[in-house]
């Protein structure tokens, strides 16, 4: 009758691991599009300095959570999202508004990758 309890009282941990790990994951992955959307936003309004530090902090960001995320989902998708992450702030010019356009597009892209590549394997 103990190893009943016994293994519930894991699969409760586990359970609550699980969910935190749920949590964590959805929470990195909200501030980094909510950095890229705000910073997409300084640029289409003109305020490229403004849009190149914000992006520089989303990748900032990616960078300080990253080896967590590594041990929670996909570690080429998280390479791949801090390449995209190094590309935005160069392009946070007047003239290059379509390129970063379709980087900020891809980066978005892999921020959702990495919330599937977690809650996908549920």
């Amino acid at each position: 009758m103990k190893r009943n309890w016994y293994a519930v009282a894991i699969l409760l941990v586990l359970t609550l691991l699980l969910a935190e790990a749920g949590r964590y994951v959805e929470h990195t992955t909200g501030i980094l599009q909510n950095r890229i959307e705000a910073a997409y936003a300084l640029a289409v309004q003109g305020d490229y300095p403004a849009a190149r530090q914000t992006y520089e902090q989303a990748a900032a960001q990616a960078r300080k959570g990253g080896w967590v995320l590594s041990l929670l989902v996909r570690r080429n998708l998280l390479d791949q999202l801090n390449q995209t992450l190094a590309v935005l702030p160069p392009c946070a010019e007047a003239d290059s508004l379509a390129d970063l356009e379709m980087e900020t597009q891809r980066a978005r892209t892999q921020i959702s990758q990495l919330r599937q590549s977690f809650f996908g394997g549920l």
